[in-house]
């Protein structure tokens, strides 16, 4: 039988301990060999990363915002008179869009659509966390911006933006899934376990492996972002930044997404973890495990802590962006081109964080439309992301890690032993 966890007052060297049971060591024998990972093929995973995330980056958290609210405000009416059709053309010119038969300014339409794209992309990632890669999708979802050709057909990007960030987020869940699949096939990894090393040294070596691939992936990341960044701000720029060029430029990264994942295909080895046992149905299959994993807090009470003060933070600090983009394009004058170019700055910024400390976005967008909503002031919502950050922050300096380690080892071995003792009540 494996160990039983131990209290909130067990020591790191005594988790070590524990790891280093007759128990884990068989079971660590029983693993198939590990296929090497080789340079090529990481570096076609992180150009794969570069590539997608300038959809998500620029085309699904920049440009499709600025082309819904263009069109959006093209189709509305002045704020002032809703019967006189809005002139976009009218400096701090103020309009509002008709909505099953409320008035919304543009900014709004945009935050709330952002909500309800997070929404989906939740719902989404769960349901098929056990099948392959949908990336190709996101690449044609993103040419087809381009048929927007006139504002009243605004709702048409309305219902494409969520589906693309959905598509994007897949991809960003099943790329990332290989992270502990290429921290498990790193070279160094194997060769400690060659070594004989212990338990406990493979896996500092593998989770520092997994963290440093990590880390150049969000780097590369980024560059991809400032890469397309500067073509659709030459776009912009080249056509005197029209709606059309907003379009040119979205379709753009959906053709650079695609034909780059096209060229680092043959690269990528295919790496299958455990098949899903014959005849199940992938989509119940995964909606089990996450309740499983939910109903299992009180055996994880520090990993669920961690995950909520993320899960808090990320959503504060997302947010901000989508204020920030909104108020410098509805209230501040900024061009297409002068947007892209804070989105420049906050990829480089980004690229910067991922070096020096080694982001699921929820409520914020629809929190801050509400905010809006309220009191027609953009910068008032800012006290929204502020509260989530801080609180963020409260929760992670409560998270014991090393109780949470316990508590994760302790989990696998009773899901083992479980699995264990059913397979031996089978035969």
């Amino acid at each position: 039988m494996p160990p039983k966890i131990h209290d909130s007052t067990t020591t790191l060297t005594e988790l070590v301990d524990l790891d280093l049971t007759d128990y884990e060591e068989k079971q660590q024998q029983l693993k198939p060999p590990v296929k090497p990972l080789k340079k090529s093929e990481l570096w076609a995973w992180y150009i794969q990363n570069g590539t997608y995330c300038g959809y998500g980056w620029v085309a699904s958290s920049l440009m499709i915002p600025l082309l819904i609210q263009d069109m959006a405000s093209k189709a509305g009416v002045e704020a002032s008179n809703h019967s006189i059709p809005c002139n976009t053309t009218v400096p701090g010119f103020k309009c509002v869009t008709p909505i099953l038969g409320h008035y919304l300014e543009p900014g709004t339409i945009s935050l709330y659509i952002s909500s309800l794209s997070s929404v989906l992309s939740f719902f989404v990632s769960l349901s098929i966390s056990a099948v392959a890669d949908h990336g190709f999708l996101g690449c044609i979802n993103a040419l087809c911006f381009f048929i927007i050709q006139s504002p009243s057909l605004f709702w048409v990007g309305a219902i494409l933006s969520p589906l693309g960030w959905a598509f994007f987020n897949v991809c960003g869940v099943f790329s990332h899934s290989y992270l502990p699949l290429y921290g498990r096939a790193h070279p160094e990894v194997l060769a400690a376990e060659a070594r004989g090393d212990s338990l406990h040294t493979v896996r500092k070596i593998e989770e520092q492996k997994i963290n440093d691939i990590s880390a150049y992936s969000v780097a590369v990341g980024n560059i991809g972002a400032v890469l397309i960044n500067g073509v659709c701000i030459g776009i912009s720029v080249g056509m005197h930044e029209t709606s059309l060029s907003l379009e040119i430029a979205i379709a753009f990264t959906g053709v650079w997404w695609l034909m780059w994942t096209l060229i680092v295909s043959p690269w990528l080895d295919a790496r299958p973890n455990e098949p899903l046992p014959k005849g199940t149905n992938w989509i119940l299959h995964s909606w089990k495990k996450t309740y499983e994993t939910v109903t299992s807090f009180k055996k994880l009470s520090e990993i669920f802590k961690f995950m909520i003060a993320w899960f808090i933070l990320s959503d504060g600090i997302n947010t901000i962006p989508a204020i920030h983009y909104v108020i410098l394009y509805r209230e501040l004058s900024f061009t297409h081109a002068h947007s892209l170019i804070i989105s420049v700055l906050l990829a480089i910024m980004a690229s910067l964080g991922a070096y020096i400390f080694m982001f699921i976005r929820r409520l914020g967008p629809l929190v801050t439309g509400l905010i809006y909503t309220a009191t027609h002031d953009y910068r008032k919502a800012f006290w929204f992301p502020l509260g989530l950050i801080a609180l963020g922050v409260l929760i992670l300096l409560s998270v014991d890690v090393d109780l949470g380690k316990d508590q994760a080892r302790q989990f696998a071995r009773d899901k083992r032993e479980a699995r264990h003792q059913l397979e031996k009540f089978s035969n």
